[in-house]
This record gives structure tokens, sequence and C-alpha cells, in this order.
């Protein structure tokens, strides 16, 4: 059984008498941990309002005995002189019955403030929750040393100007408020509800709700407008770039089919099946392109909107592109539907009818593959269905691989844009700001370090002494 104690470091070195608050935690294997977090001289001290009193740190002449430590409620009792250097521990209200050794460990306040615990800070984070854990001391140190947090969910104007002044406030969200009322309309959010910027939208609110990112936001913004105005000067005729990119889309894919109507890569395709494929691909672009020239006048002003969504941030305009490349690319993306249900049907006609041909059968109720008597006309259709869809299949196979290729790298693209998305928004960009300049230590890079001291520490138990080990954290 073990005594812990955290204490500041400076106040080990206090010669003055003082009130000590703190919290007092006993774990499950019976060591009892004494938090003290601040001081009391007689002053208005809001950091210890919610703090329990602990005990106080008494002059050894004024110092009596347990007794007036019991008297005044103290849990913990140093005392100084002139001649030693430090305080001493006199006296601990809650004492182990088998006490091994007590462990003063001296913290600086300033570094566990600034410890960053699994991605987040605890000046920010654990403030407003408490998902710690509780047997762990330095977790409950770094939750105990936090200064009281503000009134409300968050203090937006610590360290952001911008949320500090109300009227740039009121401003800089005069466009989400527009756009969260026209997103709250029913018809509109049955309409874009499953949409890249609908599901951007509630986790931009999310994050803004928490307000742990707030300079990310802030970064979003103005990258937004920057853009805007880029694109609306730069830009003489912004909506007759969509046009262009979605007939050189079209081409292309014109460009594609032609490949495949002869032998491409030297494979040799069934014609009569390659030719009712090409038939049915190029009338279904011509459909498409039909589509695109009545759509044209929205389609031009579909460039407006990505550069109006900059007001609302860089993180919307990547959002709207995102739909606006699904849109696009939707014919070849019912290309790849198509040759998937074809190549899945291949697939498993040759995997029926090859157990045919071979004298098989799958039996359901024992769930297994057995010998079975076919008769010859079956043996004689399974064998013919078995040798069309084998010399089909590849014609087939070769359709399906191109487009699950087109189809694979329109996902690439949407999975980097939705990448660049996140990290702009999630990104620790203020956590990594104080990295840099020193300001955040990560826990696992704590260290305890042995204090020698001039004059051994004792503590008197049942007519015994307890060494008093003095460690200190360091970074």
């Amino acid at each position: 059984m073990s005594i812990k104690i955290f204490l500041p470091t400076n106040y080990f070195y206090l010669k003055r008498p003082c009130n000590l608050y703190g919290q007092l935690h006993i774990s499950d294997d019976n060591v009892v941990v004494y938090y003290v977090v601040d001081v009391d001289n007689n002053k208005c001290n809001t950091e210890s309002s919610n703090m329990r009193f602990l005990g106080a740190i008494r002059c050894s002449d004024s110092y009596a005995d347990s007794n007036y430590c019991s008297a005044h409620d103290m849990m913990l009792c140093f005392t100084y002189n002139n001649e030693s250097p430090n305080i001493s521990l006199m006296f601990t209200g809650i004492t182990p019955e088998n006490l091994k050794q007590i462990k003063l460990i001296l913290y600086d306040k300033q570094i566990v403030r600034s410890l960053v615990i699994n991605g987040y800070n605890t000046l920010n984070h654990w403030t407003r929750e408490s998902q710690i854990n509780d047997e762990c001391d330095f977790y409950m140190l770094a939750r105990l040393v936090q200064p009281e947090p503000e009134s409300g969910t968050f203090r937006k104007s610590e360290g952001l100007w911008f949320y500090g002044s109300q009227p740039l406030c009121l401003l800089a969200n005069l466009p989400m408020q527009l756009f969260k009322h026209i997103v709250g309309n029913a018809f509109v959010n049955g309409i874009i509800t499953h949409t890249v910027i609908f599901k951007h939208y509630k986790e931009w609110q999310t994050i803004y709700a928490a307000g742990s990112r707030l300079t990310n936001i802030m970064i979003d913004r103005a990258l937004g407008i920057l853009l805007m105005f880029l694109l609306f000067s730069l830009a003489s005729h912004p909506g007759d770039f969509l046009i262009q990119i979605s007939h050189i889309i079209i081409s292309q894919l014109y460009s594609l089919l032609k490949v495949l109507e002869g032998s491409p890569i030297g494979l040799k395709l069934n014609i009569h099946l390659n030719n009712f494929f090409l038939d049915c691909f190029k009338y279904h672009i011509e459909l498409w392109s039909t589509f695109l020239d009545l759509i044209e006048p929205i389609v031009r002003q579909v460039f407006l909107a990505i550069g109006a969504f900059g007001c609302l941030g860089f993180t919307y305009q990547i959002a709207l592109l995102a739909d606006l490349i699904s849109i696009v690319g939707l014919h070849a993306h019912c290309f790849y539907v198509y040759t998937k249900v074809l190549n899945n049907v291949g697939v498993k006609g040759l995997t029926v009818l090859w157990q045919v041909v071979r004298g098989n059968r799958y039996n359901i109720l024992r769930n297994r593959i057995e010998a079975h008597n076919y008769m010859n006309r079956q043996l004689y259709l399974a064998t013919i269905f078995f040798s069309a869809i084998l010399f089909l299949f590849p014609t087939t196979l070769v359709y399906y691989v191109v487009f699950a290729t087109l189809k694979g790298l329109t996902f690439a693209t949407l999975a980097i844009l939705e990448f660049f998305r996140r990290k702009i928004l999630n990104f620790p960009i203020e956590m990594f700001l104080k990295c840099v300049k020193k300001g955040f230590h990560e826990i696992d890079c704590l260290r305890v370090l042995d204090i020698p001291l001039q004059k051994q520490l004792f503590f008197n138990h049942r007519n015994s002494k307890i060494l008093i080990f003095v460690y200190k954290l360091q970074v």
C-alpha cells in the first residue's frame, strides 16, 4: 500500500502558511492519491472554488499534533522551518493499514494543462467532456488543473478575435443562417438528403457546435471567399467551362467505345454481342448528350453556385463539386451497373451449368454437391447453354473490366475530394501551431525524475518512519 501526493513544484518550496485545495482519489488497489491543485492565501481564487479543502501548509512552530489537523478537517498537513529548504509531510487523513512508501510527485501546472492525449488537448476537450480513465493518475491530474470554463458551451473569443466581435460574427454567420433556412425547407430537404453537400452540412454543424475547430472554420471560410473572388474575376464565362468538360467526357466515351469496337489489346470478342453492346451504350450516350443540351442553361448557373458557396466555406465548394462530378458521370455509372449485372449472370450461369455438365447437383437440404443422374435432353440443353455462355463471357468480362475501371477512377476522385474536405475541418491546426511553438506536449513524453534532497524526508506512521520519495514530472 502506498500514498501518492501530486503537488505543484513551487508549493514544495513555499514557506508561508496557506490552505491546500484539490481532490482525493482511492484506487481499486487501495492506493490513496492526493491531488493538490491550488492554494488559498485568504484571497478570492476562482480555481479553488470547486475544489475540496485538503489541508494546509503550516510553520512547524504552530503545528500541534494530529488532533489539531482532525479538528480542522485536514487531509494533508505540511510543515516548514528555517533550516530545511522545502516543506515536510506531517499528517495524512487517510492512511492505508500497511503503508510501505509515500511518493511526493511535483508537477508544473502549465505543462499538465498543455498535454495532448489521444489527439485532444486537455484544455479544449476535457473541460467539456469527462471521457477520462479515472485509473490513470495523469489523466485525473490533467482534468483537475484545467481552469474553470466560462458560461456557455465553449469560449469562442479565446484566441480568436473574429468571434470576439459581435458584428463580425453576425456578418460571418449570415450566409450560413440563410443556407440553414433553405435546407430546412421540406421540399429542398427531400431533394438534397442524399447529396454530399447535405452530408457535409451536417458534419459542419456538428464541428461548429462542438467549438473544437474554430480556427479550421475561419481558414475554411477565408479560402472559400478567396476562391469565389478568383472565379468571378478571372473567368469571363465560367459556365462554359462545365459545358466543355461535359462534352469532353462524352467524346472520350465515344472514343472508348470505338476502341472496343475492334479487337482491344488483341482480344477476339464476339461480333454480334459486341455490336449489341455498342449500339446500346451509344444510344445511352446520345440520350445523355441530348439531356445535357436541354439543361445547359441550368448547368451554366451551377458554376455560379460553386462560387457563391465560397461564403459558406471552401469545403462547401468541394462538396458541391463532388455532387457535380457524380451527376456528370451518371451515364458511366449506369454502364458499370449494366455490365456488372451481365457479368454476374454469366458467372452464376457458368457455375451452375458446370455442375450439370459434370453430372452433379447442389443439394439444398444437405448443403453439399452430390452426383445426380440427368436425362439426355437435360444434359444436351445444359451443354448448349454452357457453351454459349462460355463463348460470350469474354466479351461481357471485357466490358465489365473497362467500365469497372472507369467507375473506380470516378470513385477515387470523389474519395480524394472527401479526404481534403474532411481534413480541412478536422486537422488540428491550432494544436499543430502550438506544437511547433512547443506549446503542447504528448502524454507519452512525460518523464518522472527522482529529485535528490539534502535531507531525506520521513513520515511517522505507527511509531515507524516511512520513506518519502520525491519525484518531478518533466517533458
